[in-house]
Formats: C-alpha cells, sequence, structure tokens
C-alpha cells in the first residue's frame, strides 16, 4: 500500500483542478501539456479528475525524487515531453497503448535535459538507472531516436504507473525496456547509447545477439556504438 502524503491526496482536496498540488512545486497543470490534443481538466467530469489525480501523484513522487536530489542531479532539468492526453472520439480505437495511458495518467514521458536546454542521453539513462533502483513503478523505458534533422542523438523516458485505486494498494511490475527509433531494442534491458568521434566509433564493436539489434546497430554504426549495456 502506498503511504500518500496528505497533503498531498487527490482524496483529501475539495477539488481537483490544474492548480491542486501533488508535491512540493509540481502542480497538475505541469503534467497537461500533450501536443496534438492537450487535456483541458477542466473539462472533465469530477471522477476523472479524480482518476488522473491519483495516477499524477506517483508521477509527482518521481520528479521529486529527481528533484531533490542535488547531489546527483543538480545540472539537469527533469521536463514533462508529453503529459495527459484528451481522448478523441473520432480517433480513440487507433490510439497506441501509450496513448491510451496518457489519457489517464498512468503514462508520461520525460525530457532530461542540460544546462544547455538540449536533450542529455548519458543522464538520461543515469535518471532511468536511479528510478529503476529507488522507485515504484510498472515501467521504465529509454527511448532513444535520431529523427532531429542534426543527427544529435536524443533521449526520453516513458514512465508507466499501475492503475491506482481509492484504496492506494498497486501492483508495481517493475519492466524495464530500451528503445531506439520506435523499435524495442532491448527488452528487460536498461541500455545506454551514447556519441562517439567517428575514429572511436569503428574501434568500437557493436553486439548482435538479435535481428532488433542488428537493425539498430546498423543504423547508427557510422556515429553512435553501443558502449555499455546493463542487465538489471
Amino acid at each position: 500500500m502506498i503511504l500518500v502524503d496528505p497533503r498531498y491526496n487527490p482524496d483529501l482536496q475539495s477539488g481537483i483542478s490544474s492548480a491542486t498540488h501533488l508535491a512540493p512545486g509540481v502542480t497538475i497543470a505541469k503534467f497537461l501539456g500533450a501536443p496534438g490534443n492537450p487535456c483541458v481538466i477542466d473539462d472533465l467530469l469530477d471522477d476523472e479528475k479524480l482518476t488522473i489525480a491519483r495516477q499524477l501523484y506517483l508521477h509527482a513522487e518521481a520528479m521529486r525524487m529527481i528533484n531533490e536530489n542535488m547531489e546527483e542531479f543538480k545540472d539537469v532539468t527533469l521536463n514533462v515531453l508529453e503529459g495527459v492526453y484528451r481522448e478523441s472520439r473520432f480517433y480513440s480505437e487507433s490510439l497506441t497503448r501509450i496513448s491510451k495511458e496518457k489519457v489517464t495518467g498512468r503514462t508520461i514521458i520525460y525530457e532530461v535535459t542540460g544546462k544547455d536546454g538540449l536533450s542529455d542521453p548519458e543522464k538520461s539513462f543515469d535518471v532511468a538507472e536511479y528510478w529503476k533502483d529507488y522507485l515504484q513503478f510498472d515501467e521504465v523505458s529509454l527511448d532513444y531516436d535520431l529523427y532531429n534533422p542534426s543527427g544529435k542523438l536524443h533521449a526520453c523516458i516513458i514512465l508507466t504507473m499501475p492503475s491506482i485505486n481509492q484504496r492506494w494498494d498497486p501492483k508495481f511490475e517493475k519492466r524495464v525496456n530500451t528503445y531506439f527509433n520506435g523499435t524495442l531494442y532491448k527488452r528487460n534491458e536498461l541500455v545506454e547509447l551514447i556519441p562517439v568521434d567517428s575514429e572511436s566509433a569503428e574501434s568500437v564493436a557493436p553486439t548482435s545477439n538479435s535481428v532488433s539489434d542488428n537493425i539498430v546497430s546498423k543504423t547508427i554504426s557510422t556515429v553512435y556504438r553501443f558502449l555499455k549495456s546493463r542487465l538489471y
């Protein structure tokens, strides 16, 4: 059972709005900016607001865990990249699993940025690893991509929580995965991919244990090499 801080327990609030605090300095508003179809919580029914607030309480705790750890994460910022998603009746049947979980606040996608305000893949790995060790969750996934026209590696973290009921007694699955360019790269592993110069890249041989490994390794072979892989 989760021990909920009574100051931020959604069940004890007189009402739920975007200004409702879920942790010190963290309100529901922080999680409402989803690209394309953002959620306006005031448009929802009271029971829908409460359901979302319960889920987001867990995400607020996850953010607090990183934001208050100045020893390990003082030089990075944890941002909500994709928050709660508003379901549309026109294409609800075509939503992906992650999009459906974003509707209820179960899944939030985060971006870790450095002092320059840009995605920091190395620190993204560190945050995901820290959550894996110290946070209760359903799934933590590292999601790397090379979609930026600049060719720079981008990383985000997909954090999924279990469904929360009024008893606050969920089961946490604690799954971890790594994705590259929208494709599963390693199941049950958090893999760190970091940019290296071409000379270093040529001196490090990529691993190849499966078909997906071959595809990803070939895709990134001229710019990136698999340098560190840790099984948890």
